[in-house]
């Protein structure tokens, strides 16, 4: 890590640590206000497989069937009137099964096990309209994975898959944000956000296998983001908009290179839309139409020395869009049920699953219950079908979800 750039994240770090430090001795006055352990498992099978390219880019693989066992934990802390410190992390189990054996590495299945990274977050009211965020993620989740672990990881963390962790480590990163909100007249209001994330450096192991011993360092991250909320008859509706921006240059050094020369990615922008519609109904305790649409754009290459080139066919979109609802079946259980359609381009760029184009459809279906004493559960289920297509062959997939969540308010 450049000199510079660990004073910045040492900087953000302790400022962070220094708050949470400090509130978190404010709260032993108060107490934990609720803690959450969740339960869940995930699986994708494919009816033909997907096929993609092995690590060193000379051979092939089919991707026969993925799941994954995940153990989220949340906890959140008020503190005071204004402040909350809220701490997320999670363990995750995740194998991949091949139709065959990988040819350099003799396996018909890749699994990936461990924890993740620790994110802790302090959120708090400096005015009646101004909120500040403070953020930590501590490097828990390891970063270095071995051949078999990456194989795991290229297939786990595919944005068409979404499953619950698409990833153990991140390294070190710490982040700022700042929101205002205003009235904007009658019963309408409206937010403008920024946020920056300083990310480290880390060692990402056989992620770049041809390296010997390289060194990553990812762009920090821009964020602005402008929101509006108000009602519409008797229903309520949000809208938000934001752009992430990537002002320096993913950079990966290794020795070999010699003369200190790296290679580099330019992310392109990130923008994004989000639409919510939450309906007034007699039984729902919520019913809520949503649209969120994420726009890609394109990506450059390059080398230190050299301009950077943008890649043909980079860019890519994701729309989400659904139903949610709780309907209410006596005073202490709520019934939970979503519809979810997704539809996702991918990127021309490459021709593995992690860049696969996706259309599928979900239903979920859930509870939840006040059991009495502060502890809530929410168990739930969920089915899934679609249709991947990579490397200009497309197959039918049909998706598994089920799981509970534990919660206590104290």
């Amino acid at each position: 890590m450049k000199p510079r750039g660990f004073v910045r994240l040492l900087a953000a770090w302790l400022i962070g640590a220094a708050m949470a430090s400090q509130l978190t001795a404010q709260s032993r006055l108060i107490g934990v206000r609720s803690v959450a352990l969740g339960v869940a498992y995930e699986s994708w099978s494919f009816s033909d497989g997907v096929r993609q390219p092995t690590q060193s880019g000379e051979n092939d693989v089919v991707i026969d069937r993925a799941s994954q066992v995940s153990f989220p934990l949340w906890v959140s802390i008020p503190v005071g009137e204004a402040w909350t410190i809220d701490l997320s992390t999670a363990y995750s189990t995740g194998k991949v099964t091949l139709d065959g054996t990988d040819p350099e590495l003799g396996l018909s299945r890749y699994s990936l096990s461990g924890l993740t990274d620790a994110r802790l977050r302090a959120t708090g009211r400096l005015s009646p309209a101004i909120t500040l965020t403070l953020g930590l993620n501590a490097p828990t989740g390891s970063t270095s994975l071995t051949s078999e672990e990456y194989g795991a990881f290229r297939v786990l963390a595919a944005p068409a898959l979404s499953f619950q962790v698409a990833r153990l480590g991140n390294g070190f990163s710490g982040t700022a944000g700042i929101v205002v909100s205003k009235r904007l007249g009658g019963m309408w209001a409206g937010a403008l956000g920024a946020s920056y994330e300083l990310h480290g450096s880390y060692d990402p192991g056989t992620l770049l296998a041809v390296l010997s011993n390289p060194d990553y360092s990812p762009s920090d991250a821009l964020r602005f983001s402008l929101g509006v909320d108000g009602p519409v008859g008797q229903h309520a509706m949000t809208l938000g908009l934001s752009a992430d921006f990537y002002p320096n240059q993913d950079r990966i050094r290794d020795p070999s290179f010699g003369d200190g020369r790296f290679v580099t990615t330019q992310l392109g922008p990130v923008l994004t839309a989000d639409w919510q519609l939450r309906i007034a109904a007699p039984r729902f305790r919520e019913l809520t139409f949503y649209i969120v649409d994420r726009y890609r754009t394109d990506y450059g290459t390059g080398a230190s020395g050299s301009p950077t080139v943008a890649v043909d066919n980079s860019s890519g979109n994701y729309l989400d869009a659904g139903i949610r609802s709780v309907i209410a079946s006596g005073p202490a259980t709520g019934i939970l049920a979503a519809v979810n359609f997704r539809h996702q381009t991918g990127l021309d760029s490459d021709q593995t699953i992690a860049t696969a184009r996706m259309v599928s459809a979900a239903v979920t279906l859930g509870v939840a219950r006040d059991i009495g004493g502060g502890f809530s559960v929410q168990p739930f289920v969920r089915g899934q079908i679609g249709r991947i297509r990579s490397d200009d062959v497309s197959t039918s997939a049909t998706g598994f979800a089920g799981g509970v969540t534990i919660g206590r308010r104290f």
